[in-house]
């Protein structure tokens, strides 16, 4: 150790200072680190706390922009005036939670095809400003396009007796004009859109103009004319048994076709008995006879005798209430494809209630309405992409044609269950056969039929409307008819085929979205 060295004891003093001094400034630049991480996160916070009210109000105005772009889009007459203030107005009334920003710009543009809508608003921040960013400014845009292909749509709806109950028929006629309201717009006559009706119940309606055009059987050469009534050789149909009766004309239903017609879309043709359709004529039942609470006994004697059909002006006295040879036909007729408004909405507006469910025979006219081959030859031709073709399906119940004796089912377009034609004779099978012809009927209208399996033909919606009969096991059978015979969701306009509806108050949403869903509106971006 030199002279000039400290001493050990100043040398050891030294070094633990340094150690104090060192320790000190470690403390200060972790309180300096940690004091630098806390204001950042507090800005990072801040930072998150004004853009997650910026994201907010960005879907909000998405929300706001599509609904406006709807809105004006499903309109037609529209100047273009008209339709920044339409637009406009259903924001302002629809989203008044914009206040959470300020509402800068609201433009509408028409496009070749559609509308533009642009929407932005200002957003004031609060710990942004901070920074110097005292708003945040916000725009989305919508485009709502029209599909210009035309519709053809057909309404296969329920009319029979249970669809009193809550007024489901009455509440039905509004959803179902409301409807038509959307799909024609303002038009009378429209270039684009044709809507018929087929009401169903134990049977389809025709109407008297389906004679005298090679559709129905009017000379007895099926043998349905003769399954229930022994004809004379004079008058062999039962359009000329109708004839000779003086007081009851034939209503215009027709009985459901054999040899697996019934299930199909077979042209009738006057060389092929089996294709025509033979005019529905329900027996009188034995006198006194009640089936669950009403029988059809219409004249005097015992029912079904032979010698009761072959009396010329044949009167029927005891026709009431829906009785007579027209028991179980549905009133309202088939209302062809049509483009004039009034005509499709008079027609639902006269529906009436009355009779039975054999919902394949519904499903099947709408089908043979919305064909373009005959009976009605109407519809577009299958290969023609510029028509969209729909079939709407309705039912507030299962298939049913009541059971009871002595012919084991009331009469409908099958004829009486002791015929055989709805399964057993027993009428045991009715449901399960009349739910396997209704299966049928619907892969069979979904079918390809244009060579093209990749696109639909035919588009099947169906609604199950209140479906409670008592028997939880026989209405989710009935229900999962009904959903496996619809497009599936994914290859439906509005994504949205089956609809289970429990109230018949939610009839009016229900048609509305189908509507819309069809008018081909879309949000383009």
């Amino acid at each position: 150790m030199s002279a000039s060295d400290p001493p050990p004891v100043a040398r050891s003093k030294s070094a633990i200072g340094l150690a104090r001094r060192l320790e000190r400034d470690d403390r200060g630049a972790a309180l300096l680190l940690a004091t630098v991480f806390m204001l950042t996160l507090l800005s990072v916070v801040a930072v998150a706390v004004d853009f997650g009210q910026a994201m907010v109000l960005k879907q909000k105005l998405h929300n706001a922009a599509d609904a406006a772009a709807l809105a004006v889009g499903s309109r037609l007459d529209l100047t273009d005036t008209e339709a920044n203030a339409l637009a406009q107005n259903f924001i302002k009334a629809n989203y008044p939670d914009l206040a959470l920003g300020t509402l800068t710009q609201f433009t509408v543009t028409p496009t070749n095809v559609g509308y533009n809508v642009r929407v932005a608003a200002s957003l004031p921040t609060t710990f942004l400003r901070v920074l110097g960013t005292e708003t945040l400014q916000l725009a989305v845009t919508a485009e709502v396009t029209r599909d210009l292909r035309k519709l053809e749509v057909v309404l296969a709806l329920d009319n029979t007796g249970s669809m009193t109950t809550n007024d489901r028929i009455g509440k039905l006629r509004r959803a179902a004009n409301s409807l038509v309201d959307i799909l024609f717009d303002e038009a009378d006559v429209s270039p684009h859109v044709k809507i018929g009706l087929v009401p169903f119940s134990g049977a389809v309606n025709l109407g008297l103009g389906a004679l005298g055009r090679g559709w129905i059987d009017e000379t007895g050469a099926s043998a349905l004319n003769r399954e229930d009534v022994a004809l004379l050789p004079t008058r062999p149909s039962l359009l000329q048994l109708f004839q000779s009766m003086n007081n009851v004309p034939w209503g215009g239903c027709v009985r459901a076709r054999l040899g697996g017609h019934d299930l199909l879309d077979t042209p009738p043709s006057l060389a092929s008995p089996e294709t025509l359709f033979t005019p529905y004529f329900a027996p009188d039942e034995a006198g006194n006879i009640v089936v669950n609470g009403s029988g059809n006994s219409y004249l005097i004697g015992d029912g079904t005798l032979p010698a009761l059909y072959a009396l010329q002006g044949l009167t029927a006295p005891l026709i009431a209430n829906g009785n007579g040879p027209n028991f179980n036909c549905v009133q309202r007729p088939i209302q062809p494809l049509t483009n004039v408004r009034q005509m499709i909405a008079d027609a639902i507006t006269a529906m009436q209630p009355r009779g039975s469910t054999v919902i394949p025979e519904g499903l099947a006219w709408a089908w043979r309405v919305i064909s373009p081959g005959l009976p009605y030859d109407q519809g577009a031709d299958y290969s023609d992409k510029s028509v969209t073709k729909v079939v709407i399906l309705l039912s507030d119940g299962r298939n049913q044609v009541e059971r009871g004796a002595p012919y084991n089912s009331f009469y409908s377009a099958y004829g009486f269950a002791t015929k055989g034609h709805i399964g057993r004779t027993d009428g045991s099978q009715t449901r399960q056969v009349l739910n396997a012809k209704t299966a049928a009927l619907c892969n069979n209208i979904k079918a390809d039929k244009d060579g093209n399996p990749s696109t639909d033909d035919i588009f099947v919606y169906t609604i199950a409307l209140e479906i409670d009969t008592g028997n939880a096991a026989v209405d989710a059978e009935t229900k999962s008819l009904l959903e496996a015979c619809a497009t599936p969701a994914a290859r439906c306009p509005g994504q949205q085929c089956f609809y289970d509806t429990p109230s018949s108050n939610e009839l009016d949403q229900v048609f509305s979205k189908i509507a819309i869903g069809l008018a081909g509106l879309r949000i383009a971006k």
